[in-house]
């Protein structure tokens, strides 16, 4: 198995650690099937629970202020505890909030269940696993690592939201029971999450870090002085806003140009598909022109990308045309996400802070959770139709500028500490 990885370029180090680089993937894939499964059946969601589309968008903010308050400590915890007990625990502790799910909750107590999963599936999870990953692989195989994480990531969120759907349609049946399908979902997502959460305490082998290496709270001053901690920060802080703003391209699917909620649903299952193309392929392009060219080339496009999706006509007739743009769109988003992370090697963000720089640049980068689908919800529930549609994505656009802002900052600073 070594022979073929490194036929393909990979170092000795990755190579050896390549399975475990998957497991990890897989774990980051299905922990966040709960969540944030309420965006690929929105509309269904919606009429389940009687929501209305600021209530959803409470929710993502109730997962941003208990991720933006679990990250900074979580990254912490990540470098001093077990990376299989992290990843163990937070699997299966999500899990088990699934099948709470199940009960007839009301919105206050969806509310305390988001803010239950912002605390499982976020605190330390992340970061221990942005630190396994670096730890895993080698220094010139960082952009592979994360490409190939990234990539595992997406094939094993594309295969458990196939399988979602498929439990949705057995679900609902031929009665078209949409409330009971989306009960099989919450079941299928929650069943794999805890099996998920046992097969990481019984595959992935404990990192020993010695009590001498552990740094204390003191570490965070230090991180916080790192530049490259803050750019990349602001980086995935424009990604994410993207990385939110994906969810809302699903309804605008169904409600604006009048596909189909099975077709909307599908189409979310099979963009996973196409993350390999975007997360491994980017990475093994990475390596070679560095991080910056990639996310700036990325950027442009994602922008070039939405704005050609906000001038097709608003009919059926757009849906192909709709699809292809999206494809495109999710494939250089996948180069972006894996990317960043990347960037912590090419920044000589030392290896003993990675779970702590991990956990700052979170705190930092995933502030959007906090008001992206507030904000989405307000214009879109004030602006019905289209109107509301084009008002947030013109202002994802924007965010998409400003991260071409500061990935030509980042270039510059490479430049100047090279110096």
């Amino acid at each position: 198995m070594s022979k073929i990885l490194s036929k393909i370029g990979l170092g000795e180090t990755m190579s050896k650690n390549f399975l475990a680089i998957l497991i990890v993937a897989f774990g980051g894939a299905i922990i966040y099937g709960l969540p944030y499964f309420r965006f690929d059946y929105y509309d269904v969601y919606l009429e389940t629970y009687h929501l209305t589309n600021i209530q959803m968008g409470i929710f993502g903010s109730v997962l941003g202020v208990f991720g933006m308050i679990s990250y900074l400590f979580g990254g912490i915890v990540a470098d001093r505890f077990s990376t299989r007990i992290i990843l163990s625990v937070s699997l299966i502790g999500t899990g088990i909030g699934g099948f709470i799910h199940l009960l007839p909750l009301n919105f206050a107590a969806l509310v305390a269940l988001y803010a239950f999963w912002g605390i499982s599936s976020l605190f330390a999870f992340w970061p221990a696993c942005v630190k396994a990953v670096r730890i895993l692989s080698g220094s010139g195989d960082q952009g592979k690592a994360f490409g190939f994480f990234e990539g595992g990531r997406g094939i094993g969120a594309a295969l458990m939201a196939m399988a979602a759907v498929a439990a949705f349609r057995i679900g609902a049946g031929q009665m078209d029971n949409q409330a009971q399908g989306m009960k099989f979902v919450i079941i299928f997502y929650s069943v794999l999450t805890v099996l998920m959460g046992v097969l990481a305490f019984l595959t992935v082998k404990d990192d020993k870090i010695e009590a001498s290496e552990r740094i204390s709270f003191k570490g965070i001053g230090e991180v916080l002085k790192l530049p490259a901690v803050w750019i990349i920060g602001i980086v995935t802080f424009c990604n994410y806003v993207f990385t939110l703003s994906l969810y809302y391209f699903t309804p605008y699917a169904t409600g604006i140009l009048g596909a189909t909620v099975t077709f909307a649903a599908t189409l979310a299952a099979l963009k996973r598909w196409f993350s390999l193309f975007g997360s491994v392929g980017g990475g093994y392009v990475t390596d070679k022109i560095g991080t910056g060219r990639m996310l700036l080339i990325s950027f442009i496009i994602m922008a070039a990308g939405t704005l050609g999706i906000l001038l097709l006509p608003t009919h059926a007739g757009s849906i192909t045309a709709f699809t292809i743009l999206f494809i495109v769109i999710y494939v250089f988003y996948n180069v972006n996400y894996a990317m960043t992370w990347a960037m912590m090697d090419e920044g000589a963000i030392p290896e003993k802070y990675s779970g702590t720089a991990a956990g700052v640049i979170s705190t930092v980068g995933y502030l959007p959770e906090i008001f992206c689908s507030v904000l989405a919800g307000i214009l879109i529930d004030q602006n019905p139709g289209v109107t509301g549609y084009r008002q947030y994505f013109g202002f994802l656009i924007g965010m998409l500028i400003l991260g071409v802002v500061f990935v030509c900052i980042w270039m510059r600073y490479l430049k100047k500490i090279k110096k």
